[in-house]
């Protein structure tokens, strides 16, 4: 299970608009909890969809362009705010207000409405469900840049896709210096092959996005296979 935590700001105002001991706001103020639950939801369904389609890790800007902002949503919401640098954390979605209803925290914080989050330390945690969204995660996390269409003249290290191959630290236009290429429906088993190079199967975080238990080659023919902990040469 790949979980990924992302970082925005949304709560209920309802210091001076509602008032929880009358039974009209109260219901109000569930249906925003409901909404914002929907919309943290939201946000994981269309994250996980822009790495399957982009091959890259969403912004701020991308991920509002596909669900909306949550201020035209939620009554009384404030609009999403900002992600951290990594895109990998989301804070806690109801005011001080709110949470000191402990029915209504409880409410907020159990798993009845959520599928693809949960809350835990005061954070809106999520999950990947797909397969190769939680290997892309990784391997743009480890990698820490895109992989983009392999352009016909290749001069500096890149990770890019072609024919549904994966290159990753591609260094030439002939595709035969990189750290690892595989077909994308190999992510999981393997074959992938790698660099012959071992001292990069240590060095390098790439080689952390790959499966236990591929099977691997290096470029000069050996063949390897991946443990939890490294990239181990079967004899």
């Amino acid at each position: 299970m790949k979980v990924v935590i992302i970082l925005f700001f949304i709560f209920i105002n309802t210091s001076f608009a509602f008032n929880l001991n009358i039974f009209e706001d109260r219901q109000k103020v569930l249906q925003d909890v409901k909404s914002i639950i929907s919309y943290e939801e939201s946000i994981a369904k269309a994250y996980e969809e822009h790495i399957l389609t982009n091959y890259t890790i969403p912004n701020l800007t991308q991920i509002k362009s596909l669900i909306g902002d949550v201020s035209t949503k939620v009554t009384g919401v404030t609009s999403l705010l900002s992600l951290d640098s990594n895109f990998t954390i989301i804070s806690y979605g109801i005011s001080n207000d709110v949470k000191a209803d402990s029915s209504i925290k409880a409410f907020y914080e159990s798993n009845s409405l959520r599928k693809r989050t949960y809350v835990r330390a005061g954070e809106i945690h999520f999950i990947l469900e797909d397969s190769f969204a939680k290997h892309l995660f990784d391997l743009l996390k480890n990698t820490g840049s895109s992989i983009v269409t392999c352009p016909l003249v290749i001069t500096t290290a890149i990770n890019c896709k072609e024919n549904n191959h994966i290159f990753i630290g591609v260094k030439d236009s002939l595709r035969t210096d990189f750290l690892m290429n595989y077909h994308i429906d190999k992510f999981k088993t393997g074959p992938i092959i790698i660099s012959s190079d071992s001292s990069l199967h240590r060095a390098k975080d790439e080689f952390n996005s790959i499966s236990k238990g591929a099977l691997l080659y290096d470029t000069k023919g050996a063949k390897y296979v991946k443990t939890t902990s490294s990239i181990e040469l079967l004899k």
